[in-house]
């Protein structure tokens, strides 16, 4: 099962004094961002529900990923390639764009649903009743269905009060 594939890869440019090892994977589902000092890995791990922003800052010869969640954490990891660093952002942003398109959708049909009643209230204005109440057949809360069915016969009275 590919639950878990790859997507983009950025990695920190080696110099020679360098004792780091930092690394972005953007996989199908998450953003993870490793951080080595010598024998220690912190993790940085972001699922794309929870991904608030990604920002890149570019150098001269390297660049930084930030990323911040939902919930206000962060981290930053500089020394990337460039090239490397530019792919995993535009591949977020994408995700990003994906992600608000769809919590559109979701609030737009949540909103739909609740409006499927239909209210109709059928008031007569000007309307002089001659006898009691009981006799008139367009009394509120009563339709008047004498005509209902003769739309096959005659089309012009849909159109008719």
């Amino acid at each position: 099962m590919d639950y878990e594939q790859p997507i983009a890869v950025a990695v920190q440019r080696q110099f020679p004094f360098s004792l780091f090892a930092d690394i972005v994977l953007l996989s199908s589902h998450r953003l993870l961002m490793f951080h080595r000092f010598f024998s220690k890995i912190e993790m940085f791990d972001v699922n794309y529900v929870d991904l608030g922003d990604v920002t890149i800052r570019q150098g001269f010869f390297t660049s930084a990923l930030t990323v911040s969640t939902a919930n206000g954490r962060w981290h930053q990891i500089s020394g990337l390639v460039t090239d490397q660093a530019l792919n995993v952002y535009r591949l977020c942003q994408d995700i990003e764009t994906k992600a608000r398109m769809a919590r559109r959708h979701c609030t737009l049909e949540e909103n739909r649903s609740h409006t499927t009643q239909l209210n109709i209230h059928n008031n007569v204005a000007g309307a002089t009743h001659s006898g009691p109440a009981s006799t008139n057949p367009r009394r509120l809360g009563q339709a008047d269905v004498r005509e209902v069915g003769l739309e096959e016969i005659d089309p012009y009275l849909l159109g008719k009060d």
